[in-house]
């Protein structure tokens, strides 16, 4: 049952990741200075892993990994494997069903009937931790609807690339 959850949220991901149209966001902590974290590695995975969870060492979390490091390292930081780090990293997979209902309404040819649009929403969040403080420091996420499944790594690093364009926070 577990492999089939995880072969089920990982094709979801991957489908997210072939959208053609990504809504990305970003928030942090207005009272730290982004200049002090020069160097990154990636947290641990938790011992429990949800339903949506990529398993490490997949293709895909590899190529997460690898696009948000590609990110880090062109805006001139350092992602180590091991020992000491200003910063850790982390991402999240999350998977929703929406439902967008458009009312009956009264036009040319008399009434229409209203229409109901379900669908699924894909979204994958990277997480910048202060391991000193023990906080979240700063989020970016990527949202898109799903569709076709397409992740290459060209499809992961223009997801990473629109996430990361206002890392660090100015």
């Amino acid at each position: 049952m577990k492999k089939v959850c995880f072969v089920l949220s990982a094709w979801l991901v991957l489908a997210f990741l072939g959208c053609s149209s990504i809504y990305v966001k970003s928030d942090y902590d207005h009272d730290i200075d982004f200049t002090q974290y020069t160097t990154f590695k990636w947290m641990r995975n938790p011992k429990k892993v949800s339903k949506n969870s990529v398993r490490k060492g997949s293709l895909l979390d590899k190529r997460i990994r690898r696009a948000v490091e590609q990110e880090l390292e062109a805006k001139g930081y350092e992602v180590k494997k091991s020992g000491r780090v200003d910063a850790l990293l982390v991402y999240h997979v999350n998977l929703q069903k929406r439902v967008e209902v458009s009312p009956a309404r009264y036009g040319y040819y008399g009434w229409r009937r209203g229409h109901v649009h379900r669908y699924k929403q894909g979204s994958i969040i990277i997480d910048v931790v202060d391991p000193r403080l023990k906080q979240l420091i700063w989020r970016g996420a990527a949202v898109g609807t799903i569709g076709k499944p397409d992740a290459s790594q060209e499809k992961v690093n223009a997801a990473m690339t629109k996430v990361f364009e206002k890392y660090p926070p100015e």
